[in-house]
């Protein structure tokens, strides 16, 4: 698995970089049926792109929510790269069919 990377822009100037990640999984989701990822051995950071909206949850299952969720155990909507902190699984749902793609690095 790969680790960002720094290399210096036109400018001379350090810039961080991503290679082409070495662990990606796709996730195919029907409406309302949540699914769960494991995360590979050794990953730290989780990039997600995704079709459609999307929810998820970092080491436990997700739901697409049907009612307010005040007591902090909501899932979130959309997230674009998240620490996973030794998570072993993400949880994913969405209300329409969507495909999310989970890029995994070191």
């Amino acid at each position: 698995m790969k680790t960002f990377i720094t290399m210096d822009d036109a400018m001379g100037r350090p810039s961080a970089i991503l290679p082409a990640p070495t662990t990606t999984l796709t996730i195919v989701l029907s409406p309302g049926q949540a699914k769960t990822a494991p995360v590979p051995t050794g990953a730290r950071v989780v990039l997600f792109s995704a079709s459609a909206p999307f929810w998820a949850r970092i080491g436990e299952a997700a739901a697409v929510p049907t009612a307010d969720v005040l007591d902090g155990s909501g899932p979130e909507a959309n997230p674009v790269a998240r620490a996973l902190e030794n998570a072993t699984l993400i949880g994913l749902a969405a209300a329409s069919a969507c495909a999310v793609s989970l890029s995994f690095y070191r």
